[in-house]
């Protein structure tokens, strides 16, 4: 009896002792994923406060060609080649018998890198389009001199209303609007048959930045009624444009300029000669 006591004692003493360290070693596996997901954005953070005068964002929807642009800045060696862009922002891999970039999957981490652009150093930060990255995108246009907004020429028709509140959230930025912040929207993947034209796209962009901001300026007035001051304050703040009238990009305080552009046809024909222009003269400003 005294034995089968004793041996009952020690097993539960073993299985005590091994949910303990169980437990201690799930906690400091936890704590360790923590710190390895935040060193990075804290480090790349830190570096960007000291870069505020060269920082280019580079925004927009997903899979609109944001990483395959941001690839073709930082690389030098890679903008007079080609790149595969079916998928977007899912892959980038340029086609050439010379050493190829990195192909990369779907954007969920932010991109960082400066790279030399015409004689002006720049920060390019490319911000994944994926909406848990709102913050970041918002936080990173305090920072920025200038901003790249991405979209897919041949997909816009249907993301047309979703494309346009988050280059609304852009515009409507007090970053942005306070600095005046140049914006050149790319009208990428020119090289797809269904793709529209700069004009045409801009003209979208316009109708729907116009009935968006019909639709805010009805719910401020909603909120005005409930007496929440506050929110109704901070939805009148962000109105684009002119009251009264329809809205057009030409009405805003910082520049927003149009391109088209494709990373599949190289350098020239594909605009990136224009882009890194633009880059550098928003630096140099």
């Amino acid at each position: 009896m005294l034995l089968l006591i004793v041996l009952g004692s020690l097993v539960l003493l073993v299985l005590t002792t091994w949910y303990l360290l169980n437990k201690q070693s799930a906690k400091i596996s936890s704590q360790g994923i923590a710190l390895a997901a935040g060193a990075p954005a804290a480090s790349l953070l830190s570096k960007r406060r000291g870069s505020t005068n060269n920082a280019i964002l580079i925004t927009g929807p997903t899979q609109s060609g944001k990483t395959s642009l941001w690839y073709y800045l930082r690389f030098p060696t890679s903008r007079n080649r080609q790149s595969n862009e079916n998928d977007g922002d899912k892959t980038t891999k340029l086609v050439s018998s010379k050493p190829s970039l990195p192909e990369t999957l779907a954007s969920m981490a932010i991109n960082t890198a400066e790279s030399d652009i015409h004689e002006a150093n720049a920060l390019l930060i490319d911000i994944p389009g994926h909406p848990k990255f709102k913050f970041d995108r918002d936080s990173h246009l305090a920072l920025a001199k200038g901003v790249l907004f991405v979209v897919d020429s041949s997909t816009i028709s249907q993301s047309l209303r979703a494309t346009a509140e988050v280059l609304y959230e852009v515009l409507a930025n007090k970053h942005v609007q306070e600095k005046e912040c140049p914006v050149l929207l790319l009208c990428n993947k020119q090289d797809e048959p269904s793709s529209l034209s700069n004009v045409r796209i801009k003209a979208m962009l316009e109708d729907e930045i116009n009935n968006l901001r019909a639709s805010r300026q009805a719910s401020t007035r909603s909120l005005g009624h409930n007496d929440d001051d506050a929110a109704a304050d901070d939805k009148a703040a962000d109105f684009l444009g002119y009251d009264g009238k329809k809205f057009s990009f030409e009405d805003l305080p910082n520049p927003v300029q149009f391109n088209e552009s494709s990373m599949l046809v190289g350098h020239d024909a594909g605009g990136l000669e224009h882009i890194e222009r633009w880059i550098a003269d928003t630096i140099h400003s």
